[in-house]
């Protein structure tokens, strides 16, 4: 499917021309404190994904997200993350004050009565799918991070680079650029939550869980995986990447584990585990080695020698057989 980017730059002195654009982004409903000095001019950057807008606005307005409105159009779908350059950007839900300054960005969603109040300013407004941050950002609603160092400002300076480079990016190269956008959001604002390692390990956690059932059983690709999460493979990645892994080595491990516990039953041939965990024979060795330090033969045949027996030639962890049970078989290799 072809992608496209649609890129637009306005300047506006009237405030029903700019209430009717505004609403094309998000309908709300606007109050300006002096309509006949209103200006404004706003550019932006679309995509079936993202949209980034810029603005500077002469003038105070207030926007309100009405119950009808929200009704009319949820504006659930959606994270926006706005980044206020000139003046604070103030936002009132269930009369709960939510400032930004300068330096600052909010990441928020339109799907709820709110209130915000925009200064005469200059601000950028990232819009990203809600999918990219949902099951990354445990308290991703109406959080705010700190955009002036380190990786925030990496963020800021991203951000403000797509916007002056919009004439010089094609529709696959924002895209790209936008897909970044989002995942170093996800890691900065995770850097501001708390306990931040804490939950990295548990997700990172649940899909080395999710890819453990999954072996031998099902597909192992990672939109398989992510399908089963309810996340999307970037989110697996990212997580994966903050813990120094990639899910290529975390499957590999896993299945290497599973098959370690099939050949220790003693229940198959080496080929055809190797083959139920997604290797070929010759790999299979090597990497088993390379993991265990032996190889798959030689890992059996120790566990052989190394399992008590019972009187009646059973191995000693077996279960108790009757007396008109079939002899004890050889264990395949």
């Amino acid at each position: 499917m072809e992608i496209v980017v649609r890129y637009h730059n306005w300047t506006i002195d009237s405030t029903e021309a700019w209430t009717e654009l505004s609403d094309s982004f998000m309908p709300m409903r606007h109050r300006y404190r002096d309509p006949i000095a209103w200006q404004a001019g706003l550019s932006a950057q679309q995509s079936a994904a993202y949209c980034l807008l810029r603005w500077d606005q002469r003038g105070d307005r207030i926007a309100h997200r009405t119950r009808d409105l929200v009704r009319q159009v949820p504006g659930d779908e959606h994270y926006w993350v706005v980044l206020p350059q000139v003046g604070r950007y103030s936002m009132w839900h269930d009369d709960e004050p939510l400032h930004v300054d300068p330096g600052g960005a909010v990441i928020i969603r339109f799907d709820q009565i709110c209130r915000i109040r925009i200064p005469e300013s200059r601000s950028y407004a990232f819009r990203v799918p809600r999918a990219e941050f949902d099951h990354r950002l445990p308290a991703a609603l109406n959080l705010r991070v700190d955009m002036t160092t380190g990786l925030g400002r990496v963020t800021a300076n991203l951000i403000t680079s797509v916007h002056e480079q919009a004439d010089a990016l094609n529709a696959r190269e924002f895209n790209t650029l936008c897909d970044r956008i989002g995942d170093l959001l996800c890691m900065q604002a995770l850097g501001d939550l708390r306990p931040q390692r804490a939950d990295r390990a548990d997700a990172a956690a649940a899909i080395r869980r999710c890819v453990r059932e999954r072996v031998g059983r099902t597909d192992l690709s990672l939109p398989a995986v992510a399908r089963a999460l309810g996340w999307s493979p970037r989110q697996i990645w990212l997580i994966l990447h903050e813990e120094g892994t990639t899910f290529r080595d975390l499957r590999q491990d896993e299945s290497l584990r599973a098959a370690r516990d099939l050949l220790a039953t003693g229940e198959a041939q080496i080929s055809e585990i190797a083959a139920r965990t997604g290797f070929t024979p010759t790999w299979f060795s090597s990497a088993f080695k390379a993991r265990f330090g032996e190889t798959p033969r030689e890992f059996r045949q120790r566990r052989i020698a190394e399992t008590p027996i019972r009187p009646d030639g059973a191995p000693q962890d077996a279960p108790p057989t009757c007396a008109a049970a079939r002899p004890h078989r050889a264990i395949p290799e």
